[in-house]
């Protein structure tokens, strides 16, 4: 079993390894199971005598009925006070059923109690969110008490204004965000049983989709601006029709003229002509910081088929800078990499690098991806050394693999597809991180399934469509 994360995770992500987990067949219920036993051990070890726990509709709630189960078993004096007369999910409503007798609220238990056990809100939560009735109303009265509080991940309302502090908090896997707060008391951290994969990219990744709004209208979900091109037109437009499939409203396709009188311009991409004719320079940074100011990109891609002559590397470092000025994510790709200051995350920038092995050597040198991001912080810039299996990099200890795929996969363009795939993520407002994981993992299986229709004939245009079937499966 891998050791808990070392990163504060956000409370978004747990729900990513919970998708991982159901995913590789990892039963919700036994899960619960195991973090209900935890929490029965730590509350037989801080109890003086009876012990009441308040459990919330979902499966934090659903943790403390199995704490319930466990220590009545044990002989201890427990008592439940449910905040609902049902539980959400099939796991929660078996764990509720086998704890045995439960109280709703408010018919709140009379007796002395030793220790409030808080299973009322976990991870699913909206941090610093005001409590609503009836969850404002227990943990009001829990608190009244003035006896040791055990939170079970996460304290109710942690960060908001009527939390229920916590003497001690059991949180699993890893550390939570906030859980540095005097408010969540002395934090344990319990590891899960799962296995390492859980934590890689995965279906559970699509958890932190911005979700489709049914009033949406065109350019709700993302301006993409791609630059590149020059000596090679392609590159562009297959990362062009990968960021559409991610469902990214707007997707244009800066390049200099000469390429885009070649292309054969789908309907979908937007046509950005440059003022340079056969590569990228400064002659066209008054167009595209002109662009980016009037037309509110929301991320750019710059790399694809760009070249690396030097007045390339000297223009698109501008265009990083300029990109930085206006709060734009970037996702840096193929030519582009080259620009990059040896060994080091450009400063004030936010987003994604996706080197194959050698261009990262180039770039980082002796650095490690970690220490090139030792200065970052969150979830805003992350590094993607691509390969038969990608390692994904973020700050603060993040990291994490992305496997599967197929072979053919390592036909030419998929790096463009990938850098186009996070790219349309990011305009649509995820984070580099999370539009990191998530994109990865959706390239590997779109090129597994175009794979089995078209085997050893798999050409990058083949995958783009898969992509979107990819995502409207897993959300």
């Amino acid at each position: 079993m891998r050791e808990p994360a070392c990163w504060e995770m956000l409370w978004p992500e747990v729900a990513v390894f919970d998708g991982n987990a159901n995913t590789l067949g990892i039963e919700e219920a036994s899960l619960m199971d195991a973090a209900g036993k935890r929490l029965a051990t730590t509350a037989r070890e801080m109890a003086e005598g009876a012990i009441v726990i308040v459990c919330g509709p979902g499966n934090n709630g659903g943790d403390g009925f199995v704490a319930a189960r466990y220590l009545r078993e044990w002989g201890i004096d427990t008592s439940v006070l449910a905040s609902h007369t049902e539980s959400r999910g099939a796991s929660a409503r078996a764990a509720r059923e086998a704890a045995g007798e439960t109280r709703i609220w408010p018919d709140a238990p009379l007796k002395s109690h030793s220790l409030v056990v808080d299973c009322l809100l976990g991870a699913g939560a909206i941090p610093g969110q005001s409590l609503r009735p009836p969850i404002g109303e227990i943990a009001a009265w829990a608190a009244e008490f003035g006896i040791p509080v055990l939170a079970c991940d996460i304290p109710t309302g942690l960060g908001g204004p009527d939390v229920l502090p916590a003497d001690v908090t059991l949180t699993f896997h890893s550390m939570k965000q906030g859980l540095t707060s005097p408010e969540a008391g002395e934090v344990t951290v319990a590891p899960l049983p799962w296995p390492a994969e859980v934590e890689d990219c995965g279906p559970g990744d699509a958890s932190r989709y911005p979700p489709l709004a049914a009033n949406a209208r065109k350019g709700d979900r993302g301006r993409l601006w791609i630059i590149g091109g020059g000596p090679y037109h392609g590159a562009p437009m297959l990362a062009g029709m990968a960021a559409a499939r991610t469902g990214c409203d707007l997707v244009h396709i800066a390049i200099p003229s000469a390429a885009a009188a070649r292309v054969e311009w789908p309907a979908t991409l937007i046509p950005e002509v440059l003022p340079d004719e056969d590569m990228l320079t400064d002659a066209s940074l008054e167009h595209i910081s002109e662009a980016f100011g009037s037309r509110e990109a929301q991320a750019l891609v710059i790399g694809p088929g760009l070249g690396r002559d030097d007045a390339t590397l000297s223009a698109v470092l501008e265009v990083l800078r300029i990109s930085s000025n206006n709060d734009i994510p970037v996702v840096i790709d193929a030519d582009a990499i080259s620009a990059l200051p040896s060994g080091s995350w450009p400063v004030g920038l936010s987003g994604v690098a996706t080197p194959h092995a050698k261009e990262a050597e180039r770039w980082l040198e002796t650095t490690s991806p970690a220490d090139a991001l030792s200065d970052c912080s969150g979830e805003i810039a992350t590094i993607v050394v691509t390969g038969p299996e990608d390692v994904l990099t973020g700050p603060e200890g993040r990291t994490c693999r992305a496997s599967g795929g197929h072979s053919r996969m390592a036909v030419g363009g998929t790096g463009d597809l990938l850098a186009g795939t996070i790219g349309g993520l990011l305009a649509q407002g995820m984070e580099a991180w999370p539009a990191s994981r998530l994109g990865c993992a959706l390239l590997r299986e779109a090129g597994t399934r175009a794979a089995e229709s078209t085997g050893p004939g798999l050409l990058a245009e083949d995958v783009p469509v898969e992509i979107a079937r990819v995502l409207a499966e897993w959300m």
